[in-house]
């Protein structure tokens, strides 16, 4: 699990860092599309490490360390990294879409879009490993997926301070490069479409059977 200590360790002291000035280094290396024009283009990465409260960060950092223990032995190293920091890169640039409601000045930062590119490469790469994440129970990695991104499409447009549409656009990019390159891909994307209408359809079922 090198990498995934590796980024868990330079989130927390990059936290620890901006403690000192907490106001200045979101101003300067959170991420906002007026940032970006203006020519801050160090931001796109910069926001990826920052965190808005302890809470946040503990959150991030403890999915992605179970995320990482599940994945990391699964790829290669530069496949790990190119999903993580491509995932948040996309994540980053869902803000410039009208239909979320982001402003110019809108500022994001935390690691979660590059958390979700994991999940979304986990349901290609090794969909039956278990994995801890969003639930106490672990579950095949196909069906965290499945789960997770139901409950970022549910919550799409209800909260100003969590950045759902980043994850969506991690999430769908750390699933292309699954998709890209999984031995399986067409047998591992219709299990995973079979979870999602059978977690979506199964109160009802629930509901006419009883």
């Amino acid at each position: 699990m090198k990498l995934t200590a590796t980024l868990i360790i330079l989130n927390m002291l990059v936290f620890a860092l901006s403690l000192t000035n907490f106001d200045y280094f979101i101003g300067n290396f959170g991420f906002s599309a007026k940032g970006l024009l203006s020519g801050k283009y160090y931001i796109i990465l910069t926001s990826l490490f920052l965190h808005a409260d302890l809470l946040h960060l503990s959150g991030n950092m403890i999915g992605l360390l179970f995320l990482g223990w599940a994945i990391e032995k699964k790829i290669k190293s530069w496949q790990y990294i190119v999903v993580y920091f491509a995932s948040g890169i996309i994540g980053n640039l869902s803000m410039f879409i009208p239909i979320f409601g982001y402003t110019l000045d809108t500022i994001g930062v935390g690691a979660s879009a590059a958390i979700s590119g994991l999940v979304g490469l986990g349901i290609f790469m090794c969909p039956g490993k278990f994995v801890i994440f969003g639930s106490i129970l672990p579950m095949p990695f196909v069906a965290a997926g499945a789960v997770y991104l139901l409950f970022t499409l549910s919550n799409l447009f209800t909260s100003e301070l969590v950045a759902h549409s980043a994850h969506l656009f991690g999430f769908l990019s750390g699933a292309i490069f699954g998709f890209k390159w999984s031995k399986d891909r067409i047998k591992n994307l219709l299990i995973f479409i079979a979870l999602l209408l059978l977690i979506m359809f199964l109160p009802t079922l629930l509901a006419f059977v009883l």
